[in-house]
């Protein structure tokens, strides 16, 4: 028998357990599989290291805690997962060496040929439960299997965990479980008013020579433009890059549901709803919706308007000429206007859907209270349910616009312009409403509204 003055100890968090032995009373020697009794009745039933009991027992290790047992550990799980044969990232210009951004190197599209491996899914592991010195498992997490992934021309048919091209064409991937081969038009070669003067195409269109002047240019979704591009109409619903600029000569023009990306450009219109990043901007009005950003070694905006709700970053703003330069970051005032207008159009959609849905309960009020309505008030309490679900639904459809330019505007909230570099005389700050012209050279500074008034403050580079 263990003598009385023997304990187990275990810790508070069930994780340890540890012996202290008194010799026997009698003068003996314990054997192991008293010890392990000992421990039973004193609830450690799992993770016990039966050789340091063996041990203690034969080397009589007496008056002193000796760690016993231990929490027995699980075996880990984890969750399923798709393993892409293909780059997933959002595509972005190479910055070279010396701090230039190569745009010619960027791509748009990735291609693949019919046949190639696309993704690999690796099914959901599930784990095993641990437990703790008192025998108690811990909680086990179940690890889901994914979705299986969907969109045109792709197929896992004999091979449920691999995914392959049925076609050769653009991979699109959504960053869930949607993966499609998408048709790319291709134009090898250039872009004139006798060849490809205009082109049309919902998807993404590739062109790998020059783009002259006259041309028309619709993608569905993204373009990619190899050579120069000069005065042309480009529209595109995704993003667009143009590897070695555009020449506007006053007429070009950009109209972006995305991102542009683009060496220079001069004498050019742009409208893009993502940001638009280049080299230098001479000349032109532009417009991103998210942020503006001029790298390389000039890093320039010199001439026109430039305009990003969400900011403007440059290395140089102006010239040594004091050419007259507008950079505008914030929320422009037809935007406020706009929001005015459309939150004045929900409030009034609103009103009107009160006025039905109180309507309509004069009507039921009176089916209520005479068990029946007449064959007209039947007709208007049916009309009115078919105004109400027309107008319910002009409702939803204000209210999002009333989301998006809400929170346009409070993205717009820090909008800065830093300039890294020198800014020159006859340049215009604008934040919001506010203007501040630049009287004299400056450098390395940062500008934001604060207080009703633009503040400026040193750039530490």
């Amino acid at each position: 028998m263990v003598n009385a003055k023997s304990y187990v100890r275990i810790t508070e968090d069930n994780s340890e357990a540890w012996l202290y032995l008194c010799a026997p009373e009698d003068g003996s020697s314990y054997e192991k599989s008293e010890v392990m009794r000992y421990l039973q009745v004193n609830k450690v039933v799992a993770g016990i290291n039966e050789s340091h009991i063996a041990a203690m027992c034969k080397k009589k290790i007496y008056e002193r805690e000796v760690k016993v047992a231990s929490s027995e550990k699980g075996l880990p799980g984890r969750e399923g997962y798709y393993e892409f044969m293909f780059n997933t990232e959002k595509p972005k210009p190479e910055i070279r060496n010396d701090g230039s951004v190569d745009y010619r190197s960027m791509s748009l599209v990735q291609n693949v040929d019919e046949g190639e491996l696309l993704a690999v899914y690796h099914p959901a592991v599930q784990g095993t439960s641990g437990r703790d010195v008192t025998g108690k498992f811990e909680k086990l997490n179940l690890f889901k299997e994914l979705r299986p992934l969907t969109g045109k021309g792709i197929s896992n048919e004999g091979t449920p965990n691999e995914y392959y091209a049925t076609k050769s064409g653009k991979i699109e991937y959504d960053g869930d479980v949607h993966l499609s081969i998408e048709e790319v038009y291709e134009v090898h070669g250039g872009c004139d008013l006798t060849n490809n003067a205009l082109i049309e195409f919902n998807g993404d269109v590739i062109i790998y020579g020059n783009v002259e002047a006259g041309v028309v240019i619709n993608a569905g979704k993204s373009l990619t433009v190899e050579g120069v591009v000069e005065s042309a109409t480009i529209t595109a619903g995704g993003m667009v890059c143009l590897k070695r600029g555009m020449q506007g000569a006053g007429k070009g023009s950009i109209t972006a549901g995305g991102d542009v990306f683009t060496e220079f450009l001069e004498y050019t219109r742009v409208n893009a709803s993502g940001s638009i990043q280049a080299n230098v901007i001479l000349n032109s009005n532009v417009e991103a919706g998210d942020i503006i950003t001029l790298t390389g070694k000039k890093g320039l905006i010199a001439g026109g308007n430039v305009h990003a709700m969400n900011g403007i970053n440059c290395i140089n703003a102006g010239n040594q000429s004091e050419i007259k330069t507008r950079i505008h970051v914030g929320v422009m005032p037809e935007m406020m206007e706009q929001r005015i207008a459309v939150n004045e159009e929900y409030a009034k959609a609103h009103e009107e859907l009160d006025e039905i849905v109180a309507g309509m309960a004069k009507i039921l009020r009176v089916r209520q209270q005479t068990g029946e309505l007449s064959d007209q008030l039947q007709a208007r309490l049916n009309d009115l349910r078919v105004q109400k679900d027309e107008v319910y639904a002009k409702c939803m459809n204000i209210k999002k616009r009333v989301d998006k330019l809400e929170n346009m505007v409070l993205a717009a909230r820090d909008a800065k312009i830093k300039v890294i570099g020198n800014i020159y005389k006859g340049v215009t700050i604008c934040v919001d409403d506010h203007e501040m012209n630049v009287n004299r050279d400056t450098s390395f500074m940062e500008y934001k509204a604060q207080n009703g008034i633009i503040v400026a403050t040193v750039v530490v580079v």
